[in-house]
C-alpha cells in the first residue's frame, strides 16, 4: 500500500535515508535532492530534481505535491495545476492535492472547479484553514456571498486575529450591503495590522456607504501612502473632504485623481475638472 504523501513529505525533509532501505532507489536519490535544493531556495534546481524523481518513478505522489508547489511559486500556474491534479489523482483520499488544485484554479480564475477542489480538500481536512479561506474566496467569487460569509466565519473559529481572512470576510459582508457588520470586521483587522493600505481602503470604502465621511477621510488618507496611484481612492478622498466642507483639499484630491485619469476616461475627466471648477467658484 502507498504510504500517505504527507507522511513521505516529512520523512524525506528530515531523514537521510528511508527506515529500513539500505540504499534509496533514484527516485529517492532525486527526491532528497530536490528537498535540499527547495530548502536552500534553489528553486530551478529542485523543479529540476523534482522532475527525475518523477521521470524514475511515476506515481511518485510526494514529488508531484512538491513540483507543484515550486511551480506555483514560480507562477508557472497550468503547471502547477497540472502537477496538484496529479497528486489526487494518486491519492485521492488525502487533502492536500484537493487544496494545491483548488488554490491554483483559484488564482487561474476557474471558480466552478475551485469550488470542487476545495470542498473535497476541506471535507477530508477540515482544521486546513488555508483551504477554509481559499474556499470562502471561491464561493465568493462564483456568486454565494452568503454561503462565503458563513465559510470565512468558521475559517476565523480557528483563527481569528487573521487579517486576511477578516478582510475577505469584509469584502463578503459589503457586497450583501451589510456596511455596518463590515466596518467593525475592518477596524478588528486594523488593529491587528495598523497602517495596512488595503485594510485602511476597504475601511474607508465601507464608511463612505454608509456617509461616515469624517470618520472615512482618516483611511482613505492612510491607504493611499501605501497606494498613491489608485485613482479611485483619490476620487473618494475629494469626495469625502467635499463632503466635510474641506474645499482646498478636496480640489487638491480631485486634481490627484484627474491626472490619473486624463487620457485613460475623457469622459470621466470632463466631469470631474467641472467638479473642481464649480469647487474653485465657491
Amino acid at each position: 500500500m502507498r504510504a500517505p504523501i504527507r507522511a513521505v513529505l516529512l520523512l524525506l525533509a528530515g531523514a537521510s535515508a528511508l527506515p529500513g532501505v539500505a540504499h534509496a532507489d533514484e527516485a529517492e536519490v532525486h527526491y532528497r535532492m530536490c528537498m535540499s535544493h527547495k530548502k536552500a531556495g534553489k528553486v530551478d534546481d529542485a523543479e529540476r530534481e523534482c522532475k527525475l524523481a518523477i521521470g524514475a518513478r511515476k506515481e511518485h505522489g510526494a514529488a508531484y505535491y512538491t513540483l507543484g508547489t515550486l511551480q506555483r511559486q514560480k507562477g508557472k500556474l497550468e503547471e502547477a495545476l497540472a502537477s496538484f491534479r496529479k497528486v489526487r489523482e494518486l491519492d485521492p483520499q488525502h487533502a492536500i492535492g484537493w487544496a494545491g488544485e483548488g488554490s491554483v484554479a483559484l488564482r487561474l480564475e476557474l471558480i466552478d472547479e475551485a469550488v470542487t477542489a476545495l470542498r473535497q480538500a476541506v471535507a477530508l481536512d477540515p482544521r486546513d484553514n488555508a483551504s477554509v479561506g481559499n474556499l470562502g474566496n471561491a464561493l465568493r467569487k462564483q456568486g454565494h456571498p452568503d454561503e462565503a460569509i458563513a465559510t470565512y466565519k468558521r475559517a476565523l473559529e480557528q483563527d481569528k486575529d487573521n487579517p486576511e481572512l477578516l478582510n475577505n470576510l469584509a469584502v463578503a459582508l459589503r457586497a450583501q450591503k451589510k456596511n455596518g457588520e463590515a466596518i467593525e470586521v475592518l477596524k478588528s483587522a486594523l488593529s491587528k495590522r495598523p497602517g495596512d493600505a488595503l485594510l485602511a481602503g476597504n475601511l474607508a470604502k465601507a464608511l463612505r456607504a454608509e456617509k461616515r465621511y469624517a470618520e472615512a477621510v482618516p483611511h482613505y488618507e492612510a491607504a493611499l501612502k501605501g497606494n498613491d496611484k489608485d485613482a479611485g481612492l483619490w476620487f473618494d478622498l475629494a469626495y469625502s473632504y467635499e463632503q466635510t466642507a474641506q474645499k482646498e483639499k478636496a480640489i487638491a484630491a480631485y486634481r490627484k485623481h484627474l491626472e490619473l485619469v486624463r487620457g485613460k476616461d475623457p469622459q470621466g475627466a470632463a466631469h470631474v475638472q467641472e467638479v473642481i471648477e464649480k469647487l474653485e467658484k465657491k
